[in-house]
């Protein structure tokens, strides 16, 4: 099967703070904390909102100019969503959603793996929650990921999205 531009804007997207989102579509980072739970599995848009994490910024001595938001950076795979209900579960996969904080209370740690990322923002506004692009703003999304230097992603995200069952 061979998928296009426009069956990979049909994804839902998660909307993640900098520089979490960045984290995220590189592969640095494979698990996302949060205060709710999903039973969605699969690939989906990993999109930066315009909010930065000033705590983290400031905790991981990162610069705020150096980070893009208000857009699509790249897509992951959202294999599991687990529970984490005490601070040892925390610890023990803060390698993975790597937050500098402290433990607050349970909480839910989204798995990700294959993240693919864009060669650079594709503009679009955000939401709460999974969200799905509107028609409008996935024609242009589609448009935009059809270009010449978003080549190598649309290639690798059209093979691994062919081996869904």
């Amino acid at each position: 099967m061979i998928l296009f531009p426009n069956e990979l804007t049909s994804l839902p997207a998660l909307s993640v703070r900098q520089p979490w989102a960045s984290y995220l579509s590189s592969g640095l980072k494979t698990m996302e904390l949060r205060s709710w739970s999903t039973r969605y599995r699969g690939w989906l848009w990993i999109h930066a909102g315009k909010k930065l994490d000033l705590d983290a910024v400031d905790m991981l001595h990162l610069s705020v100019d150096e980070f893009s938001r208000g857009g699509l950076l790249g897509l992951a795979k959202l294999e599991d969503c687990l529970t984490l209900e005490y601070e040892e579960q925390w610890l023990r996969l803060r390698g993975e959603h790597l937050s500098p904080g402290w433990y607050s209370g349970p909480c839910f740690g989204w798995q990700f793996s294959d993240a693919l990322a864009l060669a650079e923002i594709i503009e679009c506004p955000g939401e709460l929650g999974l969200f799905h692009l509107s028609h409008d703003i996935a024609g242009r999304v589609s448009r935009e990921i059809e270009k010449t230097d978003h080549h190598e992603f649309v290639k690798f995200a059209c093979e691994a999205l062919a081996h869904l069952p």
